[in-house]
């Protein structure tokens, strides 16, 4: 029996019984069924499972679509176009499979477990390990030079300025050189030395290597400074300030595992975002900054990404994106996501800003000046992605 007519018996198989199921996925279950196709019937139904079907729940319906797929192709239908391309190897042979249903695999095989992506939401929690406090102490330190670094609001301090408002006190005090004469105005501006943070963190699958940086992450950036806002995010996203506000960490840990229910899930920015614009862009402003925490694996829809980051950066006065690839020697943004969002961005670095001091200077440099507004330490230029 051809190959692609077994996989189009199944998928007419499937469509019957409710199941949508397309070309790309017909096309996609034939690659598969061909690189696994002498492996065994547990390798085929797996496959199957991974390429055709996206709802678990009808995993069960995997075994009747085989069976009348087989049955429906025995009568020699594929023998007519299977002829010349038969001696090629694109026969699909079903009979191992009648024979292996019945009496069990003759030959030993290896069953391997494959892992899919799925658009349904998988929610569910995790118990987090113990974290390592001993990169706490490095971290305070660089938080503290990043306040400095990312200031957009005035301080209590001021220095001399030629465009700042007259010091009446300073300007009488300095005639006293000149004996009494004003010879200068004297005029100063407020230092920059504050800042507003939302800290916008990835948590779906592709980020779980990172988790206990990430928790780490979440505790100082909540000591970011008095005005600070924490968000999570994978197929949505969550507010959770409160559960951070606690300066145990171990009661932090405690709190994340027992209340957020979005790790490992999919990834959705765009619609991540906007929910978060949606929701919560009313108390935005030019003096927040806000920081993302991803990899920039995106399955939602580039152009809402594109509008939402478009939609950010005009509300708040800096977006910065920390993805865990960035720390690579040879890191370019090539994937969609990050193409998407790299023209908005204002600071693009790597999760060890915030355990090395050194590896904090190279991406937000050794001045501890504010970054003037407008200034952008992104180092790579967008190039265009092949979709």
């Amino acid at each position: 029996m051809h190959l692609y007519e077994f996989v189009c018996g199944i998928a007419r198989s499937f469509r019957r019984r409710g199941l949508k199921v397309g070309i790309s996925e017909s096309i996609d279950a034939c690659q598969a069924i061909g690189l696994i196709a002498d492996r065994g019937l547990e390798d085929i139904i797996t496959a199957i499972r991974v390429t055709m079907i996206k709802d678990p729940s009808k995993y069960h319906l995997i075994e009747q679509a085989i069976e009348e797929a087989v049955a429906g192709g025995g009568s020699g239908a594929g023998e007519e176009s299977g002829g010349e391309e038969g001696a090629e190897g694109s026969d699909f042979q079903t009979q191992s499979m009648r024979s292996t249903r019945g009496a069990g695999q003759d030959r030993d095989s290896t069953s391997t477990q494959y892992v899919m992506y799925s658009p349904a939401e998988s929610l569910h929690k995790r118990n987090l390990r113990p974290v390592d406090t001993s990169a706490l102490k490095t971290g305070r330190r660089i938080i503290k030079r990043m306040r400095r670094r990312l200031a957009v609001l005035p301080g209590r301090r001021s220095h001399f300025s030629k465009r700042g408002e007259i010091e009446f006190a300073k300007t009488i005090r300095y005639s006293f050189k000149t004996f009494g004469e004003i010879m200068e105005l004297r005029k100063s501006a407020k230092i920059l030395s504050r800042a507003r943070l939302v800290a916008l963190i990835d948590i779906s699958g592709s980020m779980d290597t990172y988790t206990d940086w990430l928790v780490r992450a979440m505790y100082l950036f909540k000591r970011f400074t008095r005005r600070v806002e924490v968000f999570v995010f994978s197929t949505r996203q969550r507010r959770i300030t409160e559960l951070l506000s606690v300066t145990d960490l171990e009661e932090v840990r405690r709190r994340l595992s027992n209340e957020i229910d979005l790790w490992g899930s999919g990834t959705r920015i765009g619609y991540s975002l906007k929910s978060f614009i949606d929701n919560y862009g009313n108390m935005l402003n030019r003096s927040w900054i806000v920081v993302i925490v991803s990899d920039g694996w995106d399955t939602g829809e580039p152009e809402l990404l594109r509008m939402s980051m478009i939609s950010l950066k005009q509300r708040v006065g800096r977006i910065i994106w920390l993805n865990p690839h960035t720390d690579r020697p040879n890191f370019k943004p090539l994937t969609i996501g990050m193409l998407t969002a790299l023209p908005h961005i204002d600071v693009l670095a790597g999760l060890s800003v915030l355990e090395n001091y050194t590896s904090f200077l190279a991406f937000f440099g050794k001045s501890i000046k504010p970054l003037r507004r407008g200034e952008s330490l992104v180092r790579h230029k967008p190039e265009r992605a092949a979709i």
